[in-house]
């Protein structure tokens, strides 16, 4: 995918030479400043040339002018999460996109960066260029719609502890009770969200870890139950009755191989109509939630509190949320 920046006159003259390049979707950005001092201004006119544009009316203004202008972070730019799925909906069609402000230079070079950063990592390219003067707010909100958008993608089997166990944690670590407002568990969309606002709270107070390494060396010290974020694969069923009642996998240590078990049956029963809740299913109206029906998962994403079981030489692991599970 190609990600061109144009100003208002440069892709004017474009469109006007009948040059405007085929298979290409457009965010235009225009401004309502100009607009209450010229009646007759509007955006440019791709009606003849594309199909596939988007029209955001925004004034272009830096972070720390918005509240002087009435706005807050929030409030600035709402169409950030349309755009974000116009972008997504453009690459998977397979087309290039352009952006275009009146000067091309802070709204379009903010909103290219973004997609450059998100896409190829190659954000930084457009902030290099002294041409461009990209936008901060609406790079930032674009590219983190995108983020979201792709946790939410890739989180097609997942796990997640209901509200009042939640709570028990949030109240412990003396987190806001606010965290759990908007929760619904049955919501892979919710999930994702509290997941990451848990994560972001918790490292804000040092308080999450994440490489194997640190995670032992914080239970063996201990610094216990300590709470963990980290991906894992190599995984196995641990089995204690027909269905499987929870995953496990190994850490490395030193020459060591440490199992860690991760049971769902400590808030769950295993029963025959609600089995383990992993990969959440509607059949007849009814959720039925099933630990593996799609065959062995191959790797997963956990967040939740570890502790150290020193007689089985093991970390016992209690999820919170387990997120893109892979079958």
């Amino acid at each position: 995918m190609t990600v061109s920046i144009y100003s208002r006159p440069a892709i004017e003259q474009l469109i006007a030479e009948g040059r405007f390049p085929e298979n290409t979707a457009v965010i235009t950005f225009y401004d309502p400043a100009i607009k209450r001092i010229d009646k007759n201004y509007t955006h440019v006119d791709y009606s003849g040339v594309c199909r596939s544009v988007f029209y955001s009316e925004l004034d272009d203004l830096d972070p720390e002018v918005l509240e002087a202008k009435g706005y807050t972070y929030d409030t600035y730019f709402p169409e950030a999460d349309e755009i974000a799925m116009f972008i997504i909906k453009a690459y998977m069609n397979g087309k290039d996109i352009i952006c275009q402000c009146e000067y091309g230079q802070s709204r379009s070079a903010g909103c290219a960066a973004a997609i450059l950063e998100y896409f190829y990592q190659n954000g930084i390219s457009v902030f290099a260029d002294y041409h461009y003067y990209p936008n901060q707010v609406v790079y930032h909100k674009i590219y983190d719609v995108l983020e979201r958008q792709k946790r939410y993608y890739d989180n097609k089997c997942y796990f997640a502890a209901d509200a009042m166990i939640l709570k028990k944690h949030i109240d412990q670590l003396q987190l806001p009770e606010s965290l759990l407002a908007d929760y619904q568990p049955e919501n892979s969309h919710s999930a994702v969200d509290l997941r990451t606002e848990l994560e972001m709270h918790l490292a804000d107070r040092k308080l999450l870890y994440h490489t194997q390494e640190e995670i032992i060396n914080a239970l063996l010290n201990d610094k216990q139950p300590v709470y963990a974020s980290f991906s894992a694969s190599a995984l196995f069923y641990l089995y204690f009755g027909w269905y499987p009642d929870g995953i496990g996998t190994h850490f490395r240590y030193g020459c060591e191989t440490i199992p860690v078990y991760m049971y769902f049956n400590k808030y769950y029963y295993n029963t025959a109509e609600h089995r383990l809740p992993v990969h959440r299913s509607t059949i007849e109206g009814k959720n039925v939630y099933r630990l593996g029906s799609r065959g062995h998962f191959k790797s997963l994403s956990f967040l939740g509190k570890l502790s150290w079981d020193s007689k089985r030489k093991m970390i016992d692991a209690e999820p919170l949320f387990i997120t893109n599970l892979e079958p």
